[in-house]
């Protein structure tokens, strides 16, 4: 447990730029806030021009672009920990000293609270942007209950996370140059299967499984159930959510293992990023 406080700890400081926190979590609430905006206005154009513009539709906007760039912002900081850590040798250290899980699940656990708040501020943001802007009131409700079932939906989606990014940090230990650019292709694939800006049912049959089998896409639906309804299907989502992601979890968690014992025995621990 000191570990892993120890780890979450650092990276706070890390996520927070060793500087003023509030500041730091304004500042990300920006680019956000913007992309939230910049997809309402998307469909918003559209809409208008064919004439139909639906609130729920935007509601349903706002709710899955804050959430996918919630998700999205810190599922890459186990490759992270991974590539900066060889990068600077500190990931050998955590290795040697039997923490490297710790060292990992501190830095997503810390990722995952800057990027809350964000996702949270961003939410709120971009609710009352396009009420002054656009003269709409989305249909969605911000009681405590609703924000409650929204935060615990958050809160099971940490799992998924963390198994995903798991594999992406058992990746990190065999290269040295090109882990940069995965989060940005896995990123894109999230948007498409996890049903963050359009419905599941808009992809072909066969991709339809591919994001039905993904707890992101039930994560997202059950946010949705919690702050715009119905609440009776909450339940069954949150369930899927819960299940699926402990799932990846453990298969993340075995991959890197794996991943992890390779590496020593070839000696990528010790190979510095070039």
């Amino acid at each position: 447990m000191k570990k892993l406080l120890a780890s979450i700890a650092l990276g706070l400081e890390r996520e927070l730029g060793w500087t003023y926190p509030p500041l730091v979590v304004l500042l990300s609430t920006v680019p956000a806030t913007a992309s939230v905006l910049t997809i309402v206005m998307v469909y918003w154009v559209g809409a208008s021009a064919a004439g139909e513009v639906h609130t729920g539709w935007i509601a349903f906007l706002i709710v899955g672009a804050s959430l996918f760039t919630h998700l999205s912002s810190y599922i890459w900081s186990p490759l992270s920990a991974v590539s900066e850590g060889k990068t600077s040798y500190t990931y050998p250290l955590v290795f040697i000293a039997h923490s490297s899980l710790s060292y990992i699940a501190g830095r997503v656990i810390a990722s995952f609270i800057e990027s809350s708040l964000t996702a949270l501020l961003a939410l709120g943001t971009s609710y009352t942007a396009i009420n002054l802007i656009l003269g709409v009131s989305p249909p969605l409700s911000f009681t405590p209950v609703n924000l409650a079932l929204f935060a615990l939906t958050m809160v099971v989606g940490l799992s998924a996370a963390l198994g995903l990014g798991l594999m992406l940090a058992a990746y990190a230990i065999f290269v040295t140059r090109l882990e940069w650019g995965l989060p940005v292709y896995i990123s894109g694939m999230l948007m498409i299967f996890s049903e963050a800006i359009f419905p599941v049912s808009a992809l072909p049959q066969p991709l339809q499984i591919v994001a039905e089998a993904m707890p992101f896409t039930h994560i997202i639906r059950a946010s949705r159930a919690a702050l715009i309804g119905p609440l009776d299907r909450y339940p069954t989502e949150f369930f899927l959510a819960t299940v699926l992601g402990l799932a990846w979890l453990l298969t993340g968690l075995f991959i890197y293992l794996y991943a992890e014992e390779l590496g020593r025995r070839r000696g990528y621990i010790d190979m510095r990023v070039a």
